[in-house]
């Protein structure tokens, strides 16, 4: 993958590993009882100091209730499960909208009775019923008058708190699904544009070694046929990646230019200026060899007498910076690089877009004294096998 696709953390829409549930579900206890504690606090708060507003009643610590308070906030925090369930079963969407509400109103009505009565008998074994009820029956029928409109409230907002997670969840398990659409797409753009080198990369080669053939320098043709083999060899291992380290590029590279010095004897010499530091990059698989190829193309072949190539990489800052340059013939007046690049430069250019968008880019032009000088700048990246 890319380095801006790299390195992707865990998300949503990922399948939850078996070793996470015990601990994704204390975390969700913990939270629903801690929510619950939250609310019932506030609650007996604000009736504590309504109740101080109330001269005409009788005083009650603030401890004693919380024993009235709490409990119940703990029974709708057991009672979320079965709400959410509900939920999931009869969503409030447009179609059913009317009918799964009524079933929610209905449901909440019968959980509440359940509730009351789990609350109510809490409340006589803790905290004893208040003596102006008649019995327990009596202070059950009038907490459910004067609790069923807060209870049905606080069906609804559980329900509503549901719905609002279920939602984005789903949101954000379709991002992380364009997310992998949009990666999965541009590693096939970015694998269909190496392949197109290989082709042209081939042809040359071999029509090379026809070449030789013809004019009789058949232990060439078999050299130039033997490094043809290795440098195939190493794509076609290499094929599915998109990155290598700079000293596997490097690598490569030697072995193209040895097939090269083949073909062109003593007209081709090479130098490698390549900083130590530079070999650890990381860089796009094959980038280099459409440079080199693009050197001796104009900067060699039309040309008699002997020239150089040289291949440079250093670390500038937080850029790694790779060169090729020939001692060659300069271009001629009025030459423009970016509209009579051939495809192994295009496809260099487009691969660093895709890979690296703005922050890497390919200059080609002129070198100061002679020849064409391609110079690619791209973020600095150690290389990591995992990468």
């Amino acid at each position: 993958m890319s380095p801006g696709s790299r390195g992707s953390a865990p998300h949503p829409g990922r399948k939850v590993e078996r070793g996470d549930e015990p601990r994704r579900l204390v975390v969700w206890v913990l939270l629903v009882l801690g929510g619950a504690t939250a609310l019932g606090l506030i609650a007996t708060v604000q009736a504590y100091f309504g109740m101080l507003g109330m001269p005409s009643r009788e005083p009650m610590s603030f401890w004693k209730m919380t024993k009235y308070w709490l409990p119940d906030y703990y029974l709708w925090a057991g009672l979320a499960p079965v709400i959410l369930w509900l939920g999931r079963r009869f969503p409030l969407e447009r179609r059913h909208w009317a009918r799964n509400l009524a079933l929610h109103v209905a449901a909440a009505g019968v959980l509440l009775l359940v509730e009351l009565l789990l609350s109510c008998g809490i409340i006589a074994i803790i905290a004893m019923i208040p003596p102006k009820y008649s019995g327990f029956w009596g202070y059950y029928l009038a907490v459910a008058r004067g609790y069923f409109l807060w209870g049905l409230i606080i069906y609804m907002f559980i329900l509503a708190a549901g719905l609002a997670y279920q939602n984005y969840r789903r949101l954000r398990e379709h991002e992380v699904e364009a997310a992998d659409l949009r990666g999965r797409v541009v590693e096939a753009q970015l694998r269909a544009l190496k392949m197109q080198l290989h082709p042209h990369f081939l042809f040359n080669t071999l029509h090379s070694i026809g070449s030789l053939v013809r004019t009789g320098e058949r232990d060439r043709a078999l050299g130039m046929l033997a490094g043809l083999g290795d440098l195939l060899r190493y794509s076609l291992e290499n094929e599915e990646r998109q990155e290598a380290p700079l000293q596997e590029e490097m690598e490569f590279l030697r072995r193209y230019l040895e097939v090269e010095q083949m073909r062109f004897s003593d007209r081709l010499r090479v130098r490698f200026d390549v900083h130590e530091e530079a070999l650890l990059a990381s860089v796009p698989n094959m980038i280099l060899q459409p440079l080199v190829e693009n050197a001796i193309r104009h900067g060699v072949s039309p040309h008699a007498g002997s020239r150089e190539v040289t291949v440079g990489a250093c670390r500038l800052d937080g850029l790694l910076r790779l060169k090729v340059e020939d001692d060659g013939p300069l271009p001629p007046a009025g030459w423009k690089p970016n509209e009579e690049s051939g495809v192994g430069l295009r496809n260099v250019r487009e691969r660093l877009a895709r890979m690296y968008g703005d922050e890497a880019r390919l200059h080609v032009g002129p070198g100061t004294r002679a020849g064409v000088v391609s110079v690619i700048e791209l973020p600095w990246t150690r290389w990591r096998e995992a990468s």
